[in-house]
């Protein structure tokens, strides 16, 4: 079993990065179990960039969107009559009005449906060596795989933790034999009990720390009232009587959904 010196790590470890990646990590591990479901999404904001120039001959209004063309708008020539001028000052106040609609007015998108692997997350709990692991995380076409690939060839490394299930295949195996690792647990809930106890693990690995210590940090890390983490967002323990495994039995495949909504609202 991996050892770790409790308060030793306590002051050493960035307490906010390690909750991120558990959270990250329950995500592809339920993701694995489940996957998720099609689903609508709506976004308070829309990041964009509003330019105004000045200066020179001619004024410039530029308003930039990701993923549209930018939208230029010219001061007209000679633009010297008060009539002229305060038409343009008019077309700067629409577009700036028109800008802030645009960033501000919620947005909805259709995020589509990802089939889970089932049968690996089975296997996965059935590892009992590195290449075992290893062999699953090759097998993995969705949840463990690091890259975004795309049709052309292309690729970006968009889930660069997920390797470390890899590169750290032996030392996750040790983990599953630690007493806290709820391995035998037949009820309903196990698997999910499972999915936090592998995801604190996974947490600890990703930032190279000893699991047992990443599972009682965050076992016993309090949260303050005006916490907005991803559990106190979601309403779990362990600042709410709510365990992470009731709050994925409730949504199941829909967690990551219900957890994005709850953060709206």
């Amino acid at each position: 079993m991996e050892t770790g010196n409790l308060a030793e790590g306590r002051s050493r470890v960035n307490l906010q990065e390690l909750l991120r990646y558990e959270f990250l990590w329950v995500d592809t591990l339920c993701g694995l179990r489940d996957g998720t479901p099609e689903a609508q999404q709506t976004t308070h904001a829309r990041s964009g960039m509003f330019i105004k120039s000045s200066g020179q001959a001619r004024e410039s209004i530029q308003t930039v969107f990701p993923g549209d063309s930018p939208r230029v708008i010219l001061q007209p020539k000679f633009a010297t009559t008060p009539g002229e001028i305060r038409d343009w000052q008019l077309q700067q106040a629409e577009a700036e009005t028109q800008f802030e609609e645009a960033v501000f007015t919620p947005v909805s998108m259709i995020i589509s449906a990802v089939p889970g692997e089932r049968d690996l997350w089975e296997a996965l709990k059935r590892a009992n060596t590195a290449k075992q692991v290893r062999r699953v995380c090759s097998q993995s076409k969705r949840w463990l795989r690091p890259r975004l690939e795309f049709p052309d060839g292309g690729f970006m490394e968009y889930w660069p933790y997920r390797d470390v299930l890899y590169r750290a295949a032996e030392r996750f195996c040790r983990a599953k034999l630690d007493q806290r690792y709820p391995g035998r647990d037949k009820r309903e809930s196990g698997d999910y009990r499972r999915v936090e106890y592998l995801a604190r693990v996974m947490a600890g690995l990703t930032m190279r720390i000893a699991p047992s210590t990443a599972v009682e940090l965050l076992r016993k890390m309090k949260h303050a009232d005006q916490c907005l983490c991803w559990r106190c967002n979601a309403k779990i323990a362990p600042r709410y009587p709510t365990s992470l495994a009731s709050f994925l039995m409730q949504f199941g495949a829909s967690f990551r959904n219900n957890l994005n909504r709850m953060a709206v609202e």
